[in-house]
């Protein structure tokens, strides 16, 4: 097993090298937060949404996605949402705090660390999975913080249109619809014409550098020393307590080996950097979300290796 575990780590350590790249290009003050929301623009709009279409176009060729996928994930979210609310509680937070902590033990970077790690670690063949929890985890987890927001609000003057446009922004999500249109042409069977596939290949064989180093130029502006107790505890459920869940849930189901192993490898991904931007928004625990994103990203690059040795993927 111990040599199982160097092979994963050697396969996800240049994956990392390049997060610490990223984060060291900003700490050595190379580049400024300019060039950072540019990158990320350009790698959440651009980069992901082309390298999701060219995975998904091969849709035909994949064996088909097994819907339970989604009791295992989102089932175990809930759990481990409920078990961040009442950490939140432990910490004498009000509504708000408890659902920015809740929502950070569930909210994974999937994207731009996600899928590269996948794609490396499980094959395309794992693609599937992971692109049908993008897109619900973008509908259900923004939707879900909103609403727990907005209804647990002691005045009256409750925002129910908010909820619901949350919901309807998940058609204009760039990476949903990368996933979506990729689907459609997977499912013709047709193959791309040669040139526009060879521009599409040169594409996204810049995918994945860029977007792992675009999440160590944002990991530079969070903190290590920030509320470090609440951000590892949610640490704690976001990397260890979920994908455990998940693999509890996927084995009760009967789920099979690529599909669990998609979602428990989706469930051990890092805290998401959006959770920075949704305490922001909501002016609660911002120090709680950047200690959380700095620490479970260091740590991951421990226990991802990890999870993939205890699960016996091998490639």
């Amino acid at each position: 097993m111990f040599d199982l575990f160097i092979y994963h780590l050697q396969v996800c350590s240049p994956l990392f090298l390049l997060v610490i790249v990223g984060w060291a290009l900003i700490k050595g003050k190379l580049f400024d937060q300019t060039i950072v929301r540019a990158l990320s623009g350009f790698t959440f709009r651009f980069l992901m949404p082309a390298l999701l279409f060219s995975l998904m176009s091969r849709l035909s060729e994949m064996p088909p996605v097994d819907w339970r996928v989604l009791i295992a994930f989102f089932g175990s979210c809930i759990i481990v949402y409920l078990l961040g609310r009442a950490a939140g509680r432990f910490f004498g937070l009000d509504n708000t705090g408890k659902t920015i902590f809740g929502m950070a033990a569930i909210f994974g970077n999937n994207v731009q660390l996600g899928v590269p790690i996948l794609q490396i670690s499980l094959g395309n063949e794992a693609m599937p999975t992971i692109s049908l929890l993008i897109i619900f985890s973008v509908l259900l987890l923004w939707t879900t913080a909103i609403a727990s927001v907005e209804l647990g609000k002691e005045s009256d003057h409750k925002d129910f249109r908010k909820i619901a446009r949350s919901m309807l922004q998940v058609f204009k999500n760039p990476v949903v619809l990368g996933i979506l249109t990729g689907s459609a042409w997977g499912m013709t069977g047709w193959e791309l014409p040669g040139f526009l596939a060879g521009t599409l290949n040169y594409v996204t064989s810049a995918t994945t550098p860029i977007a792992l180093i675009v999440v160590g130029m944002g990991l530079a502006r969070h903190s290590f020393s920030a509320a470090l107790p609440k951000g590892f505890t949610i640490s704690t459920l976001k990397i260890v307590i979920h994908p455990i869940l998940v693999y509890i849930i996927a084995r009760l189901i009967g789920l099979d080996e690529i599909t669990t192993n998609a979602c428990v490898l989706t469930a051990a991904l890092p805290v998401a950097i959006n959770v920075y931007l949704m305490a922001t928004e909501f002016r609660s625990e911002e120090g709680a979300a950047s200690n959380a994103i700095f620490v479970s990203t260091i740590l991951s690059a421990v226990l991802i290796p990890i999870t993939l040795t205890l699960l016996g993927v091998r490639l």
